[in-house]
């Protein structure tokens, strides 16, 4: 068995959200990440473009948290769209969890400005993020992660560059994976799930939408 995704988007379900990260941040995502992977690796032939598994793609019927766990062990790295919602969904912590446990296994933790097999994005509410996840450098996309941005202006322009540079980072981080390990189908995250359990009385940002 071999890796199926170059990357798997983990990110926190729901209805306002999802549709912002399907719509408008996986297609750019991709675009950028399969540009930037060809510069990388000009070698690379089209079967090997860099692929992204969303959750869209689990079919209707599945077992979806087996699935889940199936489609984090065969992805190479793992990119967090993270506020504090996403620390109160236990497959969301759950998915987490399981990379922190292979980049463990791996001697792959991120650690000062390098990134491990782990990256990710800062959506919001930073404040309350467990203390674990607060060490780990990330992209920040606060100030431009609002739902309904209007194309050419200047928060636009800027989501544009910050994906950009998103995909830069998960390009290079790329080189640097370790071999496929079937061992990692039977990895739990167990050690790591409390550890990223949510700050409580929090008062998270609300759904940030343009006046």
């Amino acid at each position: 068995m071999e890796y199926e995704h170059r990357v798997f988007l983990s990110y926190a379900r729901e209805q306002h959200w999802t549709p912002w990260v399907r719509n408008r941040f996986v297609p750019r995502f991709s675009a950028y990440l399969e540009k930037e992977f060809g510069r990388l690796h000009p070698d690379c032939d089209e079967n090997e473009r860099p692929m992204i598994f969303v959750d869209s793609q689990i079919q209707t019927g599945a077992h979806w948290e087996k699935v889940l766990k199936n489609k984090v062990a065969r992805s190479q790295v793992m990119v967090a769209l993270v506020c504090a919602a996403y620390f109160q969904r236990e497959w969301c912590c759950r998915e987490m969890a399981l990379m922190m446990e292979r980049e463990r296994y791996c001697g792959l933790e991120g650690h000062d400005e390098n990134y491990g097999l782990l990256i990710p994005v800062r959506l919001g509410d930073g404040l309350f993020f467990p203390d674990l996840i607060k060490r780990v450098q990330y992209h920040d996309f606060e100030d431009c992660a609002y739902l309904d941005i209007p194309p050419g202006s200047e928060m636009s322009l800027r989501l544009e560059s910050n994906i950009k540079k998103l995909a830069t980072t998960v390009a290079k981080t790329l080189l640097q994976i370790p071999d496929y390990n079937n061992g990692w189908l039977n990895f739990t995250g167990e050690d790591y799930i409390p550890l990223l359990a949510y700050k409580k009385n929090y008062n998270p940002t609300p759904f940030r939408i343009l006046p």
